[in-house]
């Protein structure tokens, strides 16, 4: 619950210039490692814990590196995805004995209290700016449990330092900056092949590619980059999974809705989420007659803004449509 709890506060904290996150004997998250807290307290217990004066403690790390999931670009910034191998991402510290809530005498108004179901009289206490958070059972004025978690402004400065220089990324192949023989190192030899652009099926996908052909000043070219760079990947979806798995920032998307055919009785309805800035359309179809979740049919991956220096200078950009 505390760490959904802290993400869903993020947002509220964007702004703030400092670090003022609880640190507890000096091992702060976000900041120290693994090797900071076993060089004060040694090794843990065969269940993880420590026991430090009256307290059952334990740290939860990162695993470092980047965060798994093939579209994370695509959705909102997680700092958790950018930390290294061991850091401290949260420390859990259970007292052992009876430890008075009222005693700490805290600034109640930095807290948000949210009940604890289904415990009557016990409640969290939360501080998102802090990133601290109290079980307290109120029944006997007695705290639970002690969870530091990062400050929210941590977490924004190490999106701002570590987001991907490029989102427009599929599993490494980033238009303009690949080409045709990083495609087929990557995924092999196309199923299907055209003068400029091939296909590829993959388990879950039907990927297609389009390459760069001609020079400035002919006809249908675009780009200022050498034959068989990649200008554009769309990414079909064989098993479509829904919108709301992306995770969206819903910041950087537009969302546009296609008119059906009108010869199609009670057609699907789909819509296509732009981040124009960074080159990138998810396309999705919900049930017959617009009910329903949104599915995902294809994400397409153009050309960043920021590579716009290499258009043709007489090129009148990308169509509007996906």
């Amino acid at each position: 619950m505390k760490i959904k709890l802290l993400f869903a506060i993020f947002g509220m904290l964007i702004g703030a210039q400092s670090s003022i996150a609880k640190e507890w004997r000096g091992i702060v998250p976000l900041k120290s490692t693994r090797t900071d807290v076993e060089r004060r307290f040694g090794k843990p217990d065969k269940w993880g814990d420590y026991h430090v004066d009256q307290d059952r403690v334990s740290f939860r790390y990162s695993e470092g590196g980047p965060c798994t999931d093939l579209y994370r670009a695509l959705g909102k910034d997680n700092c958790y995805c950018s930390l290294e191998d061991g850091t401290v991402i949260s420390i859990s510290v259970e007292p052992t004995v009876k430890r008075k809530f009222s005693d700490l005498k805290l600034d109640m108004t930095k807290f948000k209290k949210v009940p604890i179901s289904p415990f009557p009289y016990n409640f969290a206490y939360y501080n998102p700016t802090e990133g601290i958070d109290y079980e307290v059972d109120e029944s006997e004025d007695r705290i639970r449990s002690i969870e530091y978690d990062a400050a929210a402004v941590d977490c924004e400065n190490i999106i701002k330092s570590r987001a991907p220089k490029y989102r427009n990324s599929w599993r490494g192949l980033i238009p303009l900056h690949v080409n045709r023989w990083d495609v087929e190192r990557l995924l092999g030899t196309p199923q299907r092949t055209w003068e400029s652009s091939a296909a590829y099926d993959t388990d879950h996908e039907i990927v297609s590619v389009k390459y760069a052909k001609g020079k400035c000043g002919e006809p249908n070219t675009e780009w200022n980059v050498p034959d068989d760079t990649v200008i554009e990947l769309v990414v079909g979806q064989r098993l479509g999974f829904l919108l709301s798995q992306l995770n969206l920032d819903l910041s950087r998307y537009n969302r546009q809705e296609d008119f059906p055919y009108p010869e199609i009785e009670n057609p699907p309805k789909v819509a296509n989420y732009i981040d124009s800035l960074n080159g990138i359309i998810v396309r999705t179809q919900s049930s017959r007659g617009g009910g329903g979740e949104e599915v995902v049919v294809s994400i397409t991956y153009r050309p960043a803004n920021k590579d716009a220096k290499l258009r043709c200078v007489n090129s009148k950009g990308p169509s509007k449509k996906p």
